[in-house]
């Protein structure tokens, strides 16, 4: 499952940012592990950007994640 993909990318040492991409191919970015969290049930993402706005994300719209180049800055 995705979000299992996605918690392995968030427990890496160290964090490298993360891209999600969606089935329309849109990408998000995950800069810090603070910014996401998954739902228990591990169906609903919620992402927050830098500004503290959200998204909440349907597990089943994420095409697949994958760790960017390069680590994240301290918060």
């Amino acid at each position: 499952m995705i979000t299992d993909e996605l918690k392995a990318l968030m427990q890496a040492e160290p964090f490298r940012p993360i891209r999600i991409v969606l089935g329309d191919r849109q990408s998000l970015v995950v800069a810090h592990t603070e910014y996401l969290m998954i739902s228990p049930d591990r169906q609903t993402v919620v992402l927050y950007d830098q500004q503290g706005h959200f998204r909440i994300l349907n597990a089943q719209q994420i095409r697949y994640v994958e760790p960017l180049k390069g680590r994240s800055k301290a918060a």
